[in-house]
């Protein structure tokens, strides 16, 4: 379940038509043969020519157990967002310092000038805040 929402995130951030042609990508490249989850994000850095490092991102998804609590404040016009690890309850023998633990999170968000289908802005947050 988790593989499948990370792919669906993804998908959102670098958009339908980027990702289909990472898809492609990879599985021309490893047609008939074995491949890891390396292969596929080196796909999709082949796609994006560098603008964005998707293994760097990926990597902090698949490295870490379980998933970031992200808390979004508003302000005016100003939009603060701060990540943390998501804990339910604390069990001390899995316990790892919470400092260790940082995202790439990829945020889509839309504005009152336009719809989700039209015009998707995106912001990643790979800091512990930011603005």
């Amino acid at each position: 379940l988790k593989g499948a929402s990370l792919l669906l995130m993804l998908k959102h951030y670098l958009t339908k038509d980027v990702f289909q042609a990472g898809i492609e990508v990879y599985l021309r490249n490893h047609n008939y043969g074995s491949a890891q989850s390396d292969d596929l994000w080196d796909s999709m850095n082949e796609i994006t020519n560098g603008t964005l490092d998707v293994k760097k991102m990926m990597k902090t998804w698949i490295v870490h157990k379980g998933f970031p609590l992200v808390t979004v404040v508003r302000k005016g016009k100003i939009i603060s967002v701060q990540q943390e690890k998501f804990l339910y309850r604390v069990e001390p023998e899995n316990w790892t310092s919470e400092a260790s633990y940082l995202w790439h999170i990829p945020l889509t968000y839309i504005t009152n000038r336009c719809n989700f289908t039209h015009c998707t802005n995106a912001y990643l947050l790979d800091q512990k805040s930011g603005t």
